[in-house]
C-alpha cells in the first residue's frame, strides 16, 4: 500500500478522513476486512470504497459537471447557500 493521503483544512488541521491506494485489489480487500472493526483514538473507523473521479487526467469540464451533480445530490443550491443579509434603512 502507498502512504495514505490525509486532506487538510486551510488552517492545517486534518479534515477527518484519508485515502489509501493499494497495488492489488486483494490487498485492498484484506485491509478493508481487517480494519472494519478497528477503533482509533476512541472512535470506530468508517471504511468506504472510493469512487473513481478521474484524477490528474480528468478534464476541467468533466470535473465541473461532477461537482454540479454532487451539489444537486447533496440538496444544496444557490438559494440555500447564499448568505441572508438584513437591509437596514437609516
Amino acid at each position: 500500500a502507498h502512504l495514505p493521503r490525509l486532506p487538510k483544512k486551510f488552517d492545517g488541521t486534518h479534515r477527518g478522513f484519508a485515502f489509501c491506494e493499494f497495488v492489488t485489489s486483494k490487498e485492498a480487500r484484506n485491509a478493508m476486512t481487517s480494519l472494519s472493526q478497528t477503533h482509533l483514538y476512541g472512535r470506530r473507523l468508517v471504511l468506504e470504497w472510493a469512487e473513481h473521479c478521474g484524477g490528474e487526467n480528468e478534464k476541467a469540464d468533466d470535473a465541473r459537471e461532477r461537482a454540479k451533480r454532487d451539489v444537486r445530490v447533496a440538496g444544496l443550491n444557490r438559494e440555500q447557500t447564499r448568505k441572508k443579509t438584513k437591509h437596514i434603512k437609516f
